[in-house]
């Protein structure tokens, strides 16, 4: 490489460097740089998008059958999910409580796309064919 050799001229090799070390400074940030990501919320869901929803929260759960209201997430950015107690043969719960925890998702956007974030994991998943909007509140 010239920028070691001896008997060269060393300020050949040092522009060079310099710049190889610029560029490659600025692909690192570029590359982890983050999209910001907002709250949103809906301005009405169809039942194809409603559905989207509760498919990618019931794969949170395992598969398990989740169903969101019909406005899921035209006035508030957040939903919570508790799940139903275990009952009697009285609908009274077992043991006269229950202590099933109670789960959270928020809506939220980066400008394009819509996404739902699981807030027990973090987790995002992308709602294909869901239009949202920045929520002011």
């Amino acid at each position: 490489m010239a920028l070691f050799d001896k008997g060269k001229d060393k300020s050949k090799g040092l522009p060079a460097a310099a710049l190889a070390v610029a560029l490659s400074l600025a692909v690192g940030c570029a590359a982890t740089k983050e999209v910001e990501l907002h709250k949103a919320i809906t301005k009405g869901t169809s039942s194809s998008q409603k559905q989207i929803i509760e498919d990618t929260i019931s794969n949170w759960f395992g598969g398990i059958a989740i169903t969101v209201a019909e406005n899921v997430f035209s006035s508030a950015s957040s939903i919570t999910i508790e799940r139903k107690a275990k009952e009697d043969s009285r609908g009274l719960p077992i043991d006269g409580r229950h202590n099933n925890p109670v789960y959270s998702f928020t809506l939220l956007s980066d400008g394009e796309q819509c996404l739902l974030q699981n807030d027990q994991t973090g987790e995002l998943a992308k709602l294909e064919n869901v239009k949202c909007y920045p929520n002011h509140d």
